[in-house]
């Protein structure tokens, strides 16, 4: 069952849901210094980036539960996925140019997605692309 969007509500949803990729940044960064200043210390740096990387994945699914149940409209599931790619883009986008702009090799760059080595930072693109379209199906198999 689709709701018939009204115009110009896309380009809105679309920008709201930018909004809440930027308190999701926002988190990820104090989840970081959290990680960093207290886990590290205490838990030791793989379960320490374990815990953190799991909170923040956790972080993102609530966000965009909460985006989407709260939104006066259903969205499509196409709307749903297309800002999952945005949210994951973005992350991507911005670990690539933080990372270069720093003088990461691209080989560091890239061990952060090899979870054969507790690596799980795929995990939050994959949280970011694809919690908008189940928090949708959620929605609207609740009602």
């Amino acid at each position: 069952m689709s709701t018939r969007v009204r115009e110009g509500a896309l380009p809105r949803f679309f920008l709201r849901g930018l909004g809440v990729w930027g308190l999701l940044l926002g988190f990820a960064i104090v989840n970081g210094i959290f990680r960093q200043r207290v886990l590290e210390p205490f838990l030791g740096p793989e379960p320490a980036h374990i815990l953190s990387t799991t909170t923040l994945a956790g972080a993102v699914f609530l966000a965009a539960l909460l985006f989407v149940s709260l939104a006066s409209e259903t969205r499509s599931r196409t709307d749903l996925l297309a800002l999952g790619v945005l949210w994951a883009t973005l992350t991507w986008v911005l670990e690539l140019w933080l990372g270069l702009a720093r003088g990461v090799a691209s080989a560091d760059l890239l061990a952060d997605y090899d979870s054969a080595c507790c690596r799980l930072f795929g995990l939050i693109l994959l949280a970011e692309l694809f919690s908008p379209p189940i928090a949708g199906f959620l929605r609207r198999a609740g009602g």
